[in-house]
């Protein structure tokens, strides 16, 4: 028996019996989360209630499996800056509770007294505004996951690898059946398991700062031949390739945005020094990337249209910041965008609104339904969130790459939102608040 399978027993003290997976820090998780997310891509991005709610189950369970872990446990005690950010999500979960009441700012919607039915509420549709509740707090369990798997640099890293991996699987495989339905195809986008261009160039935009975090990082390893950084240069390929694949206007111009980003927290608070061999390495897959989606047709010939479909967009904002207007206090409730949708179509409004089931703006999306009294406190929430993982990012020495990696996914995802509605697509909210968490406990830096 070797050294390391003896232990050293006190007699006042047994030890208790410990299984193996008990004692590895959760390694595991790094796995076994990502795979739950990327499952719930897979089935068409969770929309359906059932199967967020499961997603939501399932990642839960994970995340209390890690808490049973006696290392897991140790790293969140060490977790912090986290007051700020849960205090401003506990007032946003008081706000939805209370609209449920028919004692919030405005009184009962006008709908429960004109279909007689009790007790009445704030909001339009109590049964959609229980769901999204509960769907919300599936993703606050989701970013505690991240955080659990932030809490250690060997964990986040991993995770980073996983999400990479099966990221480019998952956009290869999309690729593959956009190539095949394009032959013979006038028109044709990448919309992946999401079956929404534009939800997939969030997605895959999201992705591709990663990849090139993955290559920075290997090539600044020490080894300079590019076979170490050759999986992390082929999934950023695949993912810049799905993104323009998808011919999204927005998603292309929010990617950019994040690549942005990236560059200037990489050169600035990194202090990187961008070779030209860098440059050049940059510029190549954005070229071979650009090729390969204009053989689809899709991107080029949109940003070269005259209309963006302008007046469908300003029907849609212009009809729904009046109605935010007409409740600014408390909303019409989480959820009910389709019932308030309905109410205030007319004859102007019914050509280009009747099919919308999404304000293709999440900012207005939440003044609409949780009011400013909802609304505010949550994007205090993510924007403390974010605002904390900066500074401590530019502070850290290790792992900033990644890092600012990380934040500018978030910043495809932010501007995107604003005329889109990617996070309404529940793996691709979950998918986010992962990596909200990971970021936020990977910043504070890790003993491992």
């Amino acid at each position: 028996m070797s050294v390391s399978q003896v232990e050293t027993i006190s007699p006042s003290a047994p030890r208790a019996w410990t299984p193996i997976w008990w004692r590895t820090e959760a390694r595991w998780l790094s796995l076994l989360a990502p795979l739950a997310i990327f499952a719930g891509h897979m089935s068409w991005g969770a929309v359906l209630p059932k199967t967020a709610l499961t997603l939501a189950l399932g990642c839960s369970l994970l995340l209390l499996a890690a808490l049973a872990t006696p290392g897991v446990r140790k790293d969140l005690e060490k977790l912090r800056g986290l007051r700020w950010p849960a205090i401003f999500f506990a007032v946003t979960l008081f706000a939805i509770l209370w609209s449920m009441t028919p004692f919030a700012p405005g009184g009962p919607h006008p709908v429960w007294k004109y279909v007689g039915v009790g007790p009445a509420a704030s909001t339009m549709d109590k049964s959609q505004t229980l769901l999204e509740l509960i769907k919300l707090l599936g993703l606050a369990g989701i970013f505690m996951l991240g955080c659990v798997l932030g809490a250690s640099d060997s964990r986040a890293r991993a995770s980073l690898n996983v999400i990479l991996a099966l990221g480019a699987a998952m956009g290869f495989w999309a690729f593959l059946q956009f190539a095949g339905g394009a032959l013979g195809t006038s028109v044709h986008r990448l919309g992946g398991s999401f079956e929404n261009p534009n939800t997939a160039a969030t997605f895959f935009g999201m992705l591709l700062p990663l990849g090139l975090a993955g290559a920075i990082s290997r090539a600044a390893s020490g080894r300079r031949d590019l076979a170490s950084a050759a999986p992390s240069i082929g999934a950023s390929l695949i993912f810049a390739a799905c993104v323009l694949a998808t011919a999204s206007r927005g998603g292309f111009l929010a990617t950019a945005a994040g690549l942005v980003t990236f560059a200037v927290l990489q050169t600035f608070g990194a202090k990187a020094k961008w070779t030209p061999a860098t440059i050049g390495l940059a510029a190549g897959i954005v070229v071979f990337a650009a090729v390969l989606a204009i053989s689809g047709g899709g991107l080029i010939s949109r940003l070269g249209e005259s209309s963006w479909d302008l007046n469908g967009r300003r029907a849609i904002f212009t009809t729904h910041w009046h109605a935010f207007l007409g409740a600014p206090w408390m909303g019409y409730g989480l959820g009910t965008f389709d019932a308030v949708n309905r109410v205030l179509l007319d004859a102007e409004t019914v050509g280009p609104m009747w099919v919308v089931r999404a304000a293709h703006n999440v900012y207005l999306t939440w003044l609409e339904q949780a009011g400013v009294v909802g609304a505010a406190p949550m994007f205090l929430a993510l924007g403390s969130v974010l605002l904390i993982t900066l500074r401590r990012a530019v502070a850290r020495s290790r792992f900033k790459t990644a890092l600012f990696a990380l934040l500018a996914a978030d910043i495809v995802i932010l501007v995107h939102g604003a005329t889109d509605f990617a996070l309404e697509t529940y793996s691709v909210a979950a998918f986010w608040s992962l990596l909200l968490g990971l970021q936020f406990s990977a910043s504070q830096g890790s003993r491992r």
